[in-house]
Parts: C-alpha cells; structure tokens; sequence
C-alpha cells in the first residue's frame, strides 16, 4: 500500500512538473507573437511614413486609434512625436523615459499618467514596447497591453491546479484500489508460507485465474512457488523413503550380525566359516557406508577440478573384453560396438565405475539366451553411450524410482546390493555434464548417457 501511495505522489509531481514546463512555454510563445507583431506593425507604418509622409501616418494612427477603442483597452497603444517632441498622434500622454527609439521590443514601465486617460481601469506594468526614429527626426512608439497575456496565464494557471489536484486524487485512489489488490495478493502468499512453516508441506498459494484473464507478475510468482513447493514435499519424501531404506537394508545384515556373535559366544569353540560369515556382512555393511559417503561427495564437492583427458573408447573396450567372458560363462550373448578414438574430459576411475555398475546389472538381470547390447559411438558433437540388455520388464515408474537413493524393486531385495548402484552412476554422469536415461521398449532395457565431445 505505501507503495502504491509513493507512486501516486511521484505521479502527482510529475504532473506538475510537467504543468509548469506547459505554464512557461505558453506564457513564452504568446510573448514571442505580441513581439513579432509589434515589428510587423512597426515595419508597416515606417513604411507609410516613407510613402505618405506625416500627414498618412496620422491618418492611419486616428484610424488605429479608432479600430482600437471598438476592441477594448487590451490591445494596441501608439504615440507619434514630432521632432521637438510635440504629439502629433496616437493615444499614449507621454513617451516613456527608458523608451529606446531602436527598433527592439523590451518591456518598459508604464504608470497611470503615461496611459490614455479615457482608460484609467488599464492595469499599470510592464509592456512590451517598440519605438524608431524617423529620418526627420519624428518618431513613433508602440506598446501592447498585458491584459490578454495575464488572462491567458491566469487562466492557464487555473487549469493547471485543477488537473495537478485532479490527478492527485485520482491517482490516489487507483494506488489505494492497486495496494488492495496487491496486499490480498501478497496475504495469501503469506498464508501459505505460515502454514509450510508450521510443517503442513501440503499446503499451497491459492491461485484463482478466470478463463479471458491473463496472469500478471504476481500470478507468475505464485505459480513458481507451488512449483518450489511440490519440490520442496517430494524431496522431503525422498529423505523419508530413503530413511525408511536405509532402515530396512542395514536391519537385516546388523540383526545377522549380532545372532551370529550371539551363537560365537555361546560356542566353546568359534569355527573359521563362522567367523567369515560375520566378516562378510561387516564387509557389505561397510561397502554400503562407503556408498553413501561417496554419492555424499559427489553431489556437494567439485570433482572436475581433478578431471584429464579420458580415452574413453580404451576404456570400454577393455570393459567389453572383460564382460564378454562372463556373459558367454552365463550362456548370454554379449555384442559390442565400440567406435575408436573418442576422448572426454573426466575422471576414468569415476566413469570405469559407473560403466562397471550398469554391465554388472545387465549381466545380473539377463537371463541366459538373452543378450547384452554394449556400445560406444559419436553422434556430432555428442558422445552416445548405450547398454541394452532383454528380456526384462519393467514399469515406467519403476524406472524413475530405481535412480533413487536405496531403492530397490521387489524381486531385487532377495540378492545382494544396497540399491545405491544406479543413484552413484546418475551422479558420476551429472558430474560429466551427462545423466543416466532409462527405458523398456519390447523388453529390452536400455541404460544411455549422452556427453558432450571434446574439440
């Protein structure tokens, strides 16, 4: 509202502002034409002098004199003296002192004894005035009442302050109706955000739009901030699901662990196997810390500051050679399709274990007499990397939610893992400008990431 309020008042001096600029240029213009008049009328009667002598211009100033009582006292006034100063014509009684016979306008004084007596109502002041000197020593003065000017201006001046008081209030009142509609506007936010910090993430702005209406500014922001809002739930979702993860998968080998140092110390005797056992889940346990201490890292640090030049083609095909053997022990065929020469600019033992994660999955989750499709290629200024495995089914949902941190599907939670695989390939991909795309098109799995080639 106090906005709205300065913006009315800015508005308010602007306008007058403007005004005055509009008060000064009038009042300049009209005295700019009351002089070129009087040149032109000056100019006109030297002329009749010139032509007519004496006796014309007399005769054209009685004529003057004439039109000029018909119009009233705001208009012309002409004194012609002769060369010792005699009137000879004209309605003026005395020619002023600071009056110059040189053929320029200045304003000059006239009082109440200078002026013609049948006018005594005439307002005394400055007038602009215009006098010569004739070659025979006669000369001729011409001056202009103020009156019309000093009307136009007070009138002009009238005009002004009503329209300065008129915006004023108008403009008051469109500021007063604008913060209304800006503060309801802005309480709603408000309403919103007191209820999210009171923990109700549920909660959104509302946002009412009619069907011809268009969204302006504060509309836009608040659908920004539903968005930032369903984002801010869903990811708080996530950290509950993942605690709710983390909870289930370290449970069961902490729970083994502790019945098996249970049944270690009731034995007279501990055995080496079961003693490798109790390893072994430590082991996993500690893979699983290490997961999460790594994906940590990943996603707060910089790694691209340690990255070099990878040959990334060396790479995959050292991959390919490794994995084609354990495909063919599985009874998978396994194909490759490696193009030579492709170098990226990234961290090789980062990128080998992210390649590694998605070959171990793919030969996991193939059944035998399927097969494994690896392969390695650039398109343009785009490097394609692409493992395809078949015979898996799966839902498009559940391949947005096996990127998730200690998520894993159903039929994975028998076999081993910690489902942190696929979040830490997704990650060291973001890391390389990359990201980790998923899809099943006729059972065939498809993991793809597309990075950026190297000039």
């Amino acid at each position: 509202m106090r906005l709205a309020i300065r913006q009315s008042i800015l508005l308010s001096v602007l306008t007058m502002v403007a005004m005055l600029v509009l008060y000064w240029l009038v009042s300049s213009f009209v005295l700019v034409q009351i002089s070129s008049d009087l040149k032109y009328s000056l100019q006109q009667l030297s002329r009749i002098e010139a032509e007519k002598g004496t006796p014309g211009l007399i005769e054209r100033l009685e004529r003057l004199g004439i039109e000029n009582e018909s119009r009233g006292h705001s208009h012309r006034y002409y004194l012609y003296l002769s060369k010792d100063n005699t009137v000879l014509a004209g309605s003026l009684r005395h020619w002023p002192s600071e009056a110059k016979a040189n053929g320029q306008v200045s304003n000059i004084l006239f009082e109440e004894n200078d002026l013609p007596k049948e006018w005594a109502d005439i307002d005394e002041g400055l007038w602009p005035t215009i006098a010569n000197e004739f070659p025979d020593g006669s000369k001729i003065l011409i001056t202009q009442s103020i009156d019309t000017t000093e009307q136009l201006n007070d009138f002009t001046m009238f005009v002004m302050v009503f329209l300065v008081i008129a915006v004023t209030l108008i403009s008051l009142f469109l500021g007063w109706i604008q913060g209304r509609t800006i503060l309801k506007k802005i309480e709603r936010i408000n309403n919103a955000a007191r209820r999210v910090e009171h923990g109700e993430l549920h909660q959104r702005v509302e946002f009412e739009l009619g069907n011809n209406a268009k969204m302006d500014e504060f509309d836009e922001l608040v659908v920004h901030l539903n968005k930032m809002l369903d984002t801010i739930e869903r990811l708080m979702k996530d950290i509950k699901q993942v605690s709710q993860n983390i909870a289930h998968d370290l449970r069961k080998p902490l729970t083994r662990v502790q019945a098996q140092l249970e049944g270690l110390q009731a034995q007279a005797v501990i055995s080496p196997e079961d003693l490798e056992s109790s390893f072994s889940d430590l082991e996993n346990l500690n893979k699983t810390f290490n997961a999460i201490l790594q994906l940590g890292r990943l996603e707060s640090s910089n790694p691209q500051k340690n990255f070099s030049k990878v040959d990334l083609s060396t790479l995959c095909d050292d991959l390919s050679l490794v994995y084609s053997e354990m495909a063919d022990q599985k009874s998978i065929l396994w194909q490759s399709a490696i193009q030579e020469g492709i170098v990226l600019d990234g961290d090789r033992q980062l990128l080998a274990q992210a390649i590694i994660n998605l070959l171990e999955n793919a030969l996991h989750y193939t059944q035998t007499g399927e097969s494994i499709i690896f392969s390695l290629k650039q398109q343009g200024a785009s490097i394609n990397l692409s493992i395809v495995n078949t015979g898996v089914t799966l839902m498009k949902q559940q391949l947005e939610e096996i990127t998730k941190p200690f998520v894993r599907l159903e039929n994975a939670r028998s076999s081993e893992g910690n489902g942190l695989g696929l979040s830490l390939v997704k990650a060291i991909f973001n890391t390389h400008g990359s990201d980790l795309k998923l899809k099943v098109i006729d059972n065939r799995f498809m993991a793809e990431a597309l990075f950026n080639c190297n000039d």
